[in-house]
């Protein structure tokens, strides 16, 4: 089945689970046009269905509670229990029990189809598997403190400063969601919240389509906002024709290894959680990523580490595996994805232009 083929099954699928919004679609088939790390984050389950017959021993290894979907724009921060600024993955609509090497192989082809990463392809995956066996023999959640002081520079970027923040919140449009869905956002908003309006709009990638509703109010004096965000089935659960509860989603995201996010919490079908200029995605798709290389991506290693961790599996099984692999597999792994992607991404492009989408 092409690409094309792919999209439009998956698509009238997603239209059986959730409100499909028609313009977020072509937006993502636009972005989808332009490079192929747009493509490649919006095709999540072309990868969940594809991935064992292009790499058939990656059916192997130790079983874990997968993120399902990583990639390098799927990490960003949010305050804990505590007001720590912590930094993680956050997002889990995708949340699988795979082999582990799943979420590693598509971090890493996602670092060789970014435009912006410094260094070359071969030590990207080597940082990576380097910081996933840290995280294996210590994991624990990232804080954002002196102690890792380039990502303090990460997370201070302009884009991140409260300006843009409210500049992005201005271009969402007034909205009138289904009671059920201004209920829970209201339930999810502080005790005493007043001027509450409700907006929709469209973000990220992999989920452009699905409503987003937000509620946008003031309390003690300042402004406070929740969204909401219709939840389907992972595109792992599709594939393989196995739909599970979409507790999953909660279990991964609250593992033992994590400092969660106390707002990040499935209702209703959706998923409910505090906007904000600190609790949000860092996009790495700007100019200034240049800046941040093997650390980053040695510390979304160790990151997706303490993800793994938080289920059943040890360590020690999962380490033996590791060690049983040749030295450059996973480099080796994703450039293979890599030709596969790219080959896609021409298709599509070619489909886009020719006036047929």
């Amino acid at each position: 089945m092409s690409i094309i083929d792919d999209v439009k099954r998956y698509e009238d699928w997603l239209a059986t689970q959730c409100d499909v919004v028609k313009a977020g679609l072509d937006e993502k088939h636009e972005r989808m046009a332009g490079d192929p790390f747009k493509l490649f984050r919006a095709t999540c389950f072309r990868f969940a269905r594809k991935l064992f017959e292009w790499l058939p021993k990656f059916k192997g290894g130790p079983l874990v509670m997968s993120v399902g979907d990583a990639h390098i724009e799927n990490w960003g921060t949010w305050r804990d229990e505590e007001g720590r600024l912590v930094w993680g993955v956050n997002d889990f609509d995708e949340a699988a029990v795979l082999p582990y090497t799943c979420d590693l192989v598509r971090l890493a082809t996602s670092a060789r189809l970014a435009p912006h990463l410094p260094g070359i392809n071969k030590a990207r995956a080597e940082a990576i598997v380097e910081g996933y066996r840290r995280g294996l023999k210590a994991p624990s959640p990232y804080f954002i403190d002196d102690r890792v002081p380039w990502m303090q520079a990460l997370v201070n970027r302009p884009a991140t400063n409260i300006d843009a923040f409210r500049t992005e919140l201005s271009k969402a449009s007034v909205a009138a969601p289904s009671l059920q869905i201004s209920d829970v956002l209201r339930e999810q908003l502080p005790a005493g919240t007043r001027d509450i309006e409700f907006r929709t709009w469209q973000r990220g990638g992999g989920s452009l389509g699905r409503p987003r509703f937000l509620a946008i109010g003031t309390w003690n004096g300042g402004g406070v906002v929740r969204e909401a965000k219709a939840l389907v089935p992972s595109a792992w659960e599709r594939a393989s024709g196995k739909i599970g509860p979409v507790g999953l989603f909660q279990l991964v995201s609250t593992g033992r290894y994590r400092s969660p996010d106390p707002f990040l919490k499935v209702r209703s079908d959706f998923v409910v959680r505090r906007i904000a200029s600190d609790s949000q995605k860092i996009d790495l798709s700007e100019e200034d990523a240049w800046a941040y290389g093997p650390d980053l991506l040695e510390a979304m290693g160790a990151d997706l580490a303490a993800i793994h961790l938080g289920g059943k599996v040890s360590a020690d099984d999962i380490r033996s595996d590791l060690d049983g692999r040749e030295p450059a597999w996973l480099h080796v792994a994703a450039k293979t994805l890599e030709k596969f992607v790219l080959d896609d991404f021409e298709r599509w492009k070619d489909f886009q232009r020719s006036g047929l989408s």
